[in-house]
């Protein structure tokens, strides 16, 4: 055989799999493809790449979920004048991540997808709210519509909210809202609140899925294997959903299968897609009860100690793709190294280990191993924050993809040129249509708690002037209704008691901060905003006060305290230790840029 020829071995792979687990219906898809081995590099040389990746989209499909529900106890859409299952503003200001809007901006972000003529589409996790039915469901519809007008192909992997569990349970939320504005439950048949009448009403579609039925509904969006694909394979060594676990026993010896959904899939000639399920639920008491922790908090940290094997799997991958000169990019729903702008240490001494969910951030010695693996480029979401970390030290890249549900909502592109050099670019969905069409039933419901003299909400989010507005709205919410708790509260009661300008006066910084423009008289809450602004959004926030006022205070600060470090100051001055956070992180996320380039 000649060097320029190639050996060829066919593949025929069948599998089963259940299209609409709704109406039961079954296709078995079988097909071939050619596994091809050759020792001319060039021959495997990948050509000019795209990979859109979309993370924490947390899709809610307010028509779909009314469709069960009596007609006359919802609100309706003001443009299509169906009933709508909305969750509450104050749900929405409550939490993280907003909830209703973020159907329509999915939808904004896959229609520039296709503007730029990209055709893989990766979806890091969390791609519904909670799993549900119905969500999971109008997901699906919306993947199959872009699949079939676009040509796009999407490929999932679970994140902590689908699923919330690993096996399917009730569900459901008592902060939707009806169509005089107040706040009504909705479960589903088999909760508790349901099955003792204490619930408004109840629906079969807000259950919460397990795996097997998120997988199954999903399989042609990553799960499976598509003709299309030049390999797929699982660390299970069977692409069949139901054999893809790992099998966990207690010193009872009793054991259960833990479904692992991680897949390897070559969609065009020379690029490898690595989909980590790093979902990890530890187990409450013994495995007999079947009982499990959510994984929200879990992360790499329990990887490492729950999933051994997947390691071994994907450094096995690694290896096999250089002697294949395949372009590896791995992608799962958990960050695999810091991501907080290098402030860890001074967060934990002024606001706790365990605050601003520092407890999902993976240890340096968690990145170490998942860096030993030999992986060059991961991106994740799960902290609906956009940052990027590159370690010489541990020569792997992570790209926290911002989440499309919080501040500013965006996704990244991945671009692999012929030559294995890529660039990570980050681009934010700056407008969306519509996307004020249910201020009107907000406004109802903030009538509603006004009038029945409940805590209302700041309703100037109403006003907001566009989508990315609204989500700087959001977040300025958050931070004072929730985050703010989680500060000292006598430094929270001085900076509101207190301008930007006296705050900078107390800290003797006012001859050398000249910048602060028409800002002097901002309440210094505002200073504290600016910091989650910037930790959310990276280079792309925009901040209440000018970007040299903070050059010129953290100059100040270095010149008085030179380690510039929160850990070097006296315990009881808290406003200098906030400010040196504040102004550090503010600066470090200056980094986190729009691309970063990198060779795979």
């Amino acid at each position: 055989m000649g060097k320029n020829e190639k050996r060829a071995k066919e593949i025929r792979v069948c599998d089963a799999s259940i299209l609409n687990v709704m109406s039961g219906a079954l296709l078995v898809i079988c097909y071939s493809f050619s596994l091809i081995s050759t020792s001319i590099v060039a021959q495997n040389e990948i050509p000019p790449v795209k990979i859109a990746f979309i993370a924490d989209i947390h899709l809610h499909a307010p028509e779909a979920a009314a469709a069960r529900l009596p007609k006359n106890a919802l609100p309706k859409d003001p443009v299509s004048h169906a009933p709508i299952l909305l969750r509450s503003m104050r749900a929405q200001l409550g939490s993280t991540r907003l909830f209703n809007e973020n159907i329509m901006v999915f939808k904004e972000a896959l229609d520039d997808v296709v503007e730029r003529n990209i055709k893989l589409v990766a979806l890091p996790g969390d791609f519904t709210d909670d799993g549900q039915p119905v969500n999971i469901l109008a997901l699906k519809e919306i993947l199959d519509e872009y699949r079939h007008k676009h040509g796009l192909r999407f490929f999932a992997i679970n994140g902590n909210h689908d699923p919330v569990r690993p096996f399917t349970q009730p569900g459901g939320k008592r902060d939707f809202i009806n169509r005089e504005g107040a706040e009504i439950s909705v479960m589903s048949p088999s909760h508790q609140e349901c099955m003792s009448g204490k619930s408004d009403f109840c629906s079969e579609l807000l259950k919460e899925w397990g795996y097997k039925e998120i997988a199954q509904s999903l399989s042609e969006h990553g799960f499976l294997p598509s003709p299309e694909d030049k390999l797929f394979e699982t660390p299970f060594n069977t692409v069949d959903l139901e054999e893809r676990h790992w099998q966990w026993c207690d010193t009872e010896e009793f054991c259960v299968d833990m479904p692992d959904m991680s897949y390897l899939v070559e969609p065009v000639k020379g690029l490898w897609l690595l989909a980590i399920d790093a979902n990890v639920y530890r187990p409450k008491g013994s495995l007999k009860d079947k009982q499990f922790y959510g994984s929200s908090n879990a992360g790499y940290n329990a990887l490492v100690k729950y999933k051994p094997k997947l390691l071994d799997w994907i450094k096995d991958v690694v290896v096999r793709a250089k002697k294949q000169n395949k372009k590896l990019v791995s992608f799962s729903h958990f960050p695999m190294a810091e991501f907080s702008d290098q402030q860890t240490q001074s967060i934990a001494e002024l606001l706790g280990e365990n605050s601003l969910q520092m407890s999902r951030q993976p240890s340096e010695d968690t990145t170490a191993v998942l860096a030993a693996t030999g992986l060059k480029l991961h991106l994740g979401g799960h902290m609906h924050l956009f940052d990027v970390s590159q370690s010489s030290k541990h020569g792997l890249t992570n790209v926290q993809v911002p989440s499309l549900a919080a501040y500013q909502p965006g996704y990244s592109i991945v671009t692999i040129n012929t030559e294995g050099h890529s660039l990570v670019e980050t681009v934010i969905v700056r407008e969306v249509k519509n996307f004020s069409k249910w201020f009107s039933i907000y406004e109802k419901e903030w009538g509603f708690l006004h009038r029945s003299q409940q805590a209302t909400w700041d309703n100037s989010i109403l006003s907001s002037k566009n989508h990315l507005d609204f989500t700087d709205q959001h977040l300025q919410q958050v931070v004072n209704g929730r985050y703010l708790d989680e500060w000292p509260s006598d430094l929270v009661e001085q900076l509101s008691s207190n301008t930007v300008k006296e705050i900078v006066d107390l800290c003797h910084c006012a001859p050398s901060v000249k910048s602060m423009e028409n800002s002097s008289e901002l309440n210094a809450t505002n200073l504290v905003i600016d910091f989650y602004r910037a930790r959310n959004a990276g280079s792309f926030a925009h901040l209440a006060l000018p970007s040299n006022f903070y050059d010129q205070l953290s100059l100040c600060l270095k010149s008085q305290f030179p380690q510039s470090t929160s850990q070097t100051l006296d315990d009881s001055d808290a406003l200098k230790k906030a400010l040196v956070l504040i102004t550090n992180t503010i600066l470090s996320s200056r980094e986190d840029k729009a691309a970063v380039s990198l060779v795979l």
